[in-house]
C-alpha cells in the first residue's frame, strides 16, 4: 500500500479576460523596459523586474485575480481574508531565466502567466525541497513543471523552492507575482469565526 506523507497542494486558476492584463503589461513594459537596473541584488538571474519598486499599476490585476482568491479562499478552507502584501511584474526577454528561491517569510504566493506562448515557454518549475537528499538514494527527477496557459494563476505555499526556466525564445514572457497571507482576524472582525472552537456547540 501507497500512502503519502506530508503531500503539498498547489492551486491552479484562470482569469475571465486576460487580454486586459496582457494589453497592459505589453504597454508597461515597452515604456519602461530602458530603466532596467538589472536584477535586484541577492538575485542570480537576468530578467527585467519591478520587485520591490511599486511602480507596476495593479489596478486591471486586482480586479481579475479579486474572484480567484475567493475561489482559492473556499478549496483551501483557509478561514480568513486575503491580504496581499506585495506585487511585482517579471519580464523575460530571450535568454533570461530566474534561479531556483523562495518567497519565504510569506505564507502564500503567486504566478499569474501574462504573455506565456505555450509554444515557446514553459510554466514554472518547482523544486523538491528534499531534492538533495533524495539524490543520494539515486531519485534525480525531483522539479516538476505545471502545464498552464496565458492567463493562468498558480498559487502555492511561499515556502516551495521554485525557479523560471531558460526563455530559449525570441518571444517575451511575462509574469506577475505575488504574496499574501490569510488573516483570521480580519475574517472575525467581518462577522466570522477566528476559533473553531468558539463555535462549536456546548
Amino acid at each position: 500500500m501507497k500512502v503519502d506523507v506530508f503531500p503539498t497542494q498547489i492551486y491552479r486558476y484562470r482569469v475571465e479576460e486576460p487580454e486586459v492584463i496582457k494589453e497592459r503589461v505589453i504597454q508597461y513594459y515597452e515604456d519602461n523596459k530602458w530603466k532596467s537596473k538589472g536584477a535586484p541584488e541577492g538575485w542570480n538571474c537576468d530578467l527585467f523586474t519591478t520587485f520591490g519598486t511599486m511602480e507596476f499599476p495593479m489596478g486591471e490585476m486586482l480586479d481579475g485575480i479579486g474572484p480567484l482568491l475567493d475561489e482559492f479562499m473556499e478549496e483551501s478552507s483557509a478561514p480568513g481574508s486575503c491580504i496581499i502584501s506585495e506585487m511585482w511584474l517579471n519580464c523575460y526577454e530571450s535568454k533570461h531565466w530566474q534561479e531556483k528561491h523562495t518567497h519565504l517569510p510569506g505564507q502564500w504566493s503567486a504566478v499569474y502567466y501574462a504573455i506565456l506562448d505555450p509554444n515557446e515557454h514553459h510554466g514554472t518549475n518547482f523544486h523538491d525541497p528534499n531534492e538533495d537528499l533524495k539524490a543520494f538514494s539515486g531519485c534525480l527527477e525531483n522539479t516538476i513543471t505545471p502545464w498552464v496557459q496565458e492567463g493562468d494563476l498558480i498559487i502555492f505555499p511561499s515556502w516551495m523552492t521554485h525557479s523560471a526556466p531558460l526563455n530559449k525564445s525570441s518571444k517575451l514572457r511575462a509574469t506577475i507575482s505575488f504574496n499574501f497571507f490569510v488573516d483570521d482576524e480580519v475574517f472575525a472582525n467581518e462577522g466570522g469565526n477566528a476559533d473553531p472552537e468558539e463555535s462549536a456547540p456546548e
